[in-house]
């Protein structure tokens, strides 16, 4: 039977990590194909704005590659994107009076920190092989249920960077550092997906 992955499976939290209003625990999504447990840095002020704006996940690859060509701060020239931008729910961009300038307001509502993949016994190479998945995005691990693990999986484990969580949160291998990347729409995407499944999980009735 598959372990159930709780915010208890999770690592301890790193040195560098933000105060507790600011990490959330998303206790089950399904991201990139592959049921987590997630730990997130919440970006507050673009939660509480989108809250204001009644503006929820944005999930449209597209549209989110378009945004991350446009300065973060500041207006741009683009009379093509001011007609394109018509129709956009409200918080996304701001429409210039002028019909020529169009200043983006959408912001990632947060940042992976960790992601953890059940990893029922004999199914751990699976698991770690899910978690690997993450590599560009976050710290990744795989929470075994057994300390004594074949040396294939560890070994692969240690060859993907996806650290090993023994019951009790006990670090049986650390989780190397996520993968640098420039930042893209799907990086971004995933976040928005991150974010509608924390919604969700916090969404009272």
């Amino acid at each position: 039977m598959t372990p159930h992955v709780t915010a208890a499976s999770l690592p301890p939290g790193r040195a560098a990590a933000p105060g507790p209003a600011d990490l959330i625990t998303i206790r089950s999504a399904c991201l990139l194909g592959v049921r987590v447990t997630a730990r997130a840095v919440l970006n507050a002020a673009e939660h509480r704005r989108r809250r204001s704006s009644g503006l929820g996940p944005v999930t449209h690859p597209a549209l989110l590659r378009r945004l991350l060509e446009a300065p973060a701060a500041g207006p741009a020239r683009d009379p093509a994107w001011w007609a394109e931008t018509s129709l956009l729910p409200a918080g996304i961009v701001r429409r210039g009076g002028d019909g020529r300038t169009v200043t983006r307001l959408l912001q990632p509502p947060l940042v992976l920190d960790d992601v953890v993949v059940a990893a029922p016994r004999r199914r751990e190479l699976r698991a770690v092989q899910q978690a690997s998945l993450f590599a560009g995005f976050a710290a990744r691990w795989a929470a075994v249920t057994r300390d004594a693990l074949p040396v294939t999986v560890m070994l692969e484990a240690a060859y993907f960077g996806v650290g090993l969580l023994a019951p009790g949160s006990r670090v049986l291998l650390p989780a190397a550092e996520p993968d640098p990347q420039p930042p893209d729409e799907w990086a971004w995407l995933l976040a928005e997906k991150a974010y509608r499944r924390w919604l969700a999980e916090n969404t009272a009735g």
